[in-house]
């Protein structure tokens, strides 16, 4: 009898052994995922688009200084939380794997796509990351932000295929890549 209670404990004590050694692994691999967080923080005082990246640390993509949409409902602050929350849904979804200079409803836009397959050169309004100013160049806009990696980083690169892709006329940002060997802000 004491054998097969000692049997049953065993058992127990290397399924939960088994369960817990799973779970933290499991939760491990979680927090060393190469992929970014983003969110509305503050740079210098001015509400800014931030990029939390796992190995690489904090990177701020975007200070919103302009007023332009203010009179459609947009200050600076709300536009900020709008558009580091679709960086985010956009990476959830696996759809930040490029951002392309494009236009939309006769707009520049900035255009998040997985993938360059059966990209038209206009951005379905669904993948619209941030809306630009008329008159602002899209490409302009993606250049500058893949040339963060270029200010005091670790590792300098130069506009390579590591980062950005060519399609066409247009130049494409992988911004996992970027990000991936960017510094973090100072």
């Amino acid at each position: 009898m004491n054998f097969k209670l000692a049997q049953r404990w065993a058992t127990i004590g290397c399924l939960s052994f088994a369960a817990i050694f799973g779970l933290t692994h499991h939760s491990r691999a979680q927090d060393n995922s190469p992929l970014a967080n983003f969110y509305c923080g503050t740079h210098n005082g001015k509400s800014a688009t931030i990029a939390d990246h796992p190995s690489r640390g904090k990177i701020t993509m975007i200070i919103w200084e302009s007023n332009y949409f203010i009179n459609a409902g947009y200050d600076t602050q709300k536009r900020c939380r709008i558009i580091s929350d679709r960086f985010n849904k956009f990476q959830s979804k696996g759809s930040l794997r490029k951002i392309v200079p494009s236009r939309t409803n006769n707009l520049p836009v900035l255009c998040a796509l997985d993938s360059l397959n059966g990209y038209t050169g206009n951005c379905p309004s669904t993948n619209v990351l941030m809306t630009l100013k008329p008159g602002d160049s899209a490409q302009a806009m993606v250049n500058q932000i893949g040339e963060l990696n270029l200010r005091d980083s670790v590792n300098p690169l130069t506009h390579s295929a590591t980062i950005f892709e060519q399609y066409g006329d247009i130049k494409i940002l992988n911004i996992n890549s970027m990000l991936q060997h960017s510094s973090p802000t100072k």
